[in-house]
């Protein structure tokens, strides 16, 4: 008797942590996997030379869709790039390019080839 109740156990415990990680997944998802809605598009700003543009979508939140976050969009006209490229929260105060690869949002300088997820501060 004794067995089958460890094992029974053991089984939940595996299911609860399984549980768990994949739920963490689910409501925290990696800023490449944000999906953004158009029709909550915040702003547009156009790189100097004009072929790129950041396009600042609001997010209806992370978890539970109830906490405010921004997500900037790169698009490159030159080469139909499309990616995240930062996630703030909970507000956009300034979105500015300082020259055809780099940006400033909120004080913060972000090269376009790499990432700035507030979550990891």
């Amino acid at each position: 008797m004794s067995k089958i109740i460890t094992i029974s156990i053991m089984v939940f415990t595996v299911t609860i942590l399984f549980v768990i990680i994949v739920l963490y997944q689910g409501l925290n998802p990696t800023l490449s996997n944000i999906q953004v809605v158009e029709e909550n598009e915040g702003g547009i700003y156009f790189s100097p030379d004009g072929e790129k543009r950041i396009t600042v979508y609001f997010n209806g939140g992370l978890l539970f869709s109830n906490d405010v976050t921004y997500v900037g969009v790169l698009e490159d006209s030159t080469s139909d790039l499309k990616k995240n490229i930062f996630l703030v929260a909970p507000d956009v105060k300034e979105v500015r390019w300082l020259n055809n690869e780099m940006i400033v949002v909120n004080g913060q300088e972000i090269s376009i080839d790499d990432t700035y997820d507030i979550r990891n501060e």
